[in-house]
């Protein structure tokens, strides 16, 4: 499988039965300002109501850390019910979304993006490292790259042999964590239950619960499929540089 490796990170303020830090966990802190910025504000139990499932569901998911991260027709829900982008309550592991310690490049012509290190653990937790070093790209190739923010565009180096030939060993993608959803079917970095992945994915159509075709480009490696809830897609690989 197509891998990346690096350092550990520290781990922060840690809630009950989980290793996501509650406190800090940018998905909860959105699920709950969304929540409040209703008229009249939405209870937990209200919402836990609204999505089918029982009454307690999202005052564990907040204060308990179960579930670890919200299943994605969950998130679907809630995005719709709560006028949100579905995005902002999406967990992105550990730093992925944090400031990071190099000063970006910024110009009125040029943006940076980070570049990360990536720890799989073999405990199927993925601990990330801040950035070791910033690129700067032209703002307007950036945008015909992605519709994304800059700040949603992370690069990581590949590791394996499993979607070759199209990405290589060593290869460095550019991935946008705003885009989760496998609709049109394309490249993604996932979580797939062992560590960080890079698959070809697709919808599997008139499937309930909804199925996801998990493909590698090296026909050595086998497809295989999941539901849309038992991966973590972590974001769209939308360009790779190679070295000559």
């Amino acid at each position: 499988m197509d891998r990346a490796t690096s350092k550990t990170a520290p781990a922060g303020d840690r809630g009950k039965n989980t290793d996501i830090d509650i406190k800090n966990d940018s998905a909860r802190n959105a699920l709950r300002t969304a929540l409040m910025n209703q008229t009249p504000p939405v209870t937990l139990k209200q919402a836990s109501r609204a999505i089918g499932r029982n009454d307690a569901y999202l005052h564990q998911y907040l204060y308990r850390g179960s579930p670890r991260h919200l299943p994605e027709s969950i998130r679907y829900q809630l995005a719709d019910m709560l006028t949100v982008d579905q995005a902002t309550l999406a967990h992105h592991p550990d730093n992925f979304r944090a400031p990071q310690h190099h000063a970006p490049f910024v110009t009125q012509t040029m943006s940076s993006v980070p570049f990360l290190d990536i720890h799989a653990s073999a405990g199927g937790g993925m601990l990330i490292d801040t950035a070791t070093a910033v690129l700067a790209f032209p703002r307007p190739w950036l945008r015909k790259i992605s519709p994304s923010k800059t700040e949603a565009l992370k690069l990581i180096t590949i590791s394996g042999d499993s979607m070759a030939p199209v990405l290589e060993h060593g290869d460095t993608v550019m991935l946008d964590i705003d885009q989760t959803r496998p609709s049109p079917p394309g490249i993604f970095i996932l979580h797939d239950g062992l560590g960080l992945v890079a698959k070809r994915i697709e919808l599997v159509p008139s499937t309930n619960p909804q199925l996801l075709r998990i493909c590698s480009e090296n026909p050595a490696y086998t497809s295989y499929q999941r539901t849309i809830d038992e991966v973590q897609i972590i974001g769209r690989v939308v360009w790779f540089a190679r070295n000559l």
